[in-house]
């Protein structure tokens, strides 16, 4: 199905990515190093609190013109449990109250984290992502499975299973198993685009077929992996896809070359790196109103970035993002059309459209 609108059917929080800094515990050969690292600095409380304060001003502007009150904060990383200030930030984060606001915290966590900090997040996050690592030492990996099912108790979790194409059955085990525990998981391709990607994984037909039959996906059609490996949306939410004519709900979808496209991702996204002391709208595409990639400004000259929003909301000259980039990853399923007066149309159950101005022809 050749379609010029995507959308999701499920629901429309604003996502809050926060990665605190580079250190992590883990040192997997398909994370970059410009992701991890076992030596970086730990930010300083004061450091986080400022940030933290920034992100709640942030979600107060945008909420008034955002008809769905729903925003998680999701602190990743790295790996977010090891700064040693971890559970003060998030004592400070759980003191804060915004009202009209739904504020959710969430967490993204390889689950090595010892029973003791579980129990802390277990009481204090609405939400938990572990991320399986199948080519973690045995002992961690059972761990991390202690984690999930202590975790699994206390709040909402979800495991993404890293599909190591070297420990696959052993990947199909787990997810077997969180199946039976009534525990969410979503399957994850590693690098997602092999041929372009130094470190993407190469899939036998066997695999790629279990992925298929997994997302039940025809890979024949239009949906299905064809010549290109597609993903899911990283929450799991489901998508519709439309033309002039027709509609179709998926829950996987392999086309993703939106270069030029409308996108809507600045009202779904925004993604701090602490450590190199950036904001952007969103931690993979990074796309800018002006066409380009990169941060929009930094968390040292926030005020900057605060009062260029409010200033565009409140003279209704609210930019659109194009999409500069030639495929999409992470933010696949913010809605996203071939012209500006469709997403526009797309976004109004959404946002205040009025913010963008008179409509052009």
């Amino acid at each position: 199905m050749k379609f010029n609108c995507l959308t999701t059917t499920s629901s429309d929080p604003f996502m809050i990515t926060w990665d605190l800094g580079r250190r992590c515990n883990y040192d997997c050969t398909y994370c970059a190093p410009v992701h991890h690292d076992n030596f970086s600095k730990h930010a300083t409380l004061e450091q986080l609190i400022a940030t933290a304060d920034f992100i709640f001003d942030y979600v107060s502007t945008v909420a008034e013109y955002r008809t769905h009150k729903d925003f998680h904060i999701s602190l990743t990383g790295g790996e977010p449990t090891v700064n040693p200030k971890f559970l003060h930030l998030v004592n400070h984060l759980n003191s804060k109250q915004l009202s009209s606001v739904n504020l959710h915290l969430a967490l993204t966590t390889n689950g090595a984290m010892g029973k003791r900090v579980a129990e802390a997040v277990g009481n204090t996050f609405s939400y938990v992502t572990i991320s399986y690592h199948a080519e973690a030492d045995a002992k961690l990996k059972k761990r991390v499975l202690e984690r999930v099912s202590q975790l699994h108790n206390k709040t909402t979790v979800k495991v993404n299973v890293m599909f190591h194409a070297q420990y696959f059955d052993e990947c199909v085990n787990v997810c077997n198993n969180l199946k039976q525990q009534g525990i969410q998981y979503i399957p994850r391709m590693i690098g997602e685009n092999p041929a372009g990607e130094t470190y993407g994984h190469q899939y036998t037909e066997d695999q790629l077929k279990w992925f298929n039959d997994y997302w039940n996906v025809d890979s024949n059609s239009s949906s299905g992996f064809g010549a290109e490996i597609g993903r899911p949306c990283c929450g799991g939410r489901s998508m519709k896809i439309s033309n002039d004519t027709d509609t179709q709900e998926v829950k996987f979808l392999t086309y993703r070359k939106f270069k030029d496209w409308h996108c809507s991702v600045n009202w779904y996204f925004l993604h701090i790196e602490q450590q190199t002391d950036s904001v952007y709208h969103h931690q993979t595409c990074q796309a800018r109103f002006d066409g380009t990639t990169g941060p929009i400004g930094s968390i040292s000259n926030s005020n900057t970035i605060l009062a260029t929003l409010r200033n565009n909301l409140v003279n209704n000259t609210m930019p659109i993002i194009i999409c500069p980039n030639t495929f999409c990853a992470c933010g696949l399923c913010a809605p996203k059309s071939v012209g500006r007066k469709q997403l526009i149309s797309t976004l109004s159950n959404i946002v205040d459209t009025g913010v963008f101005g008179a409509e052009e022809n």
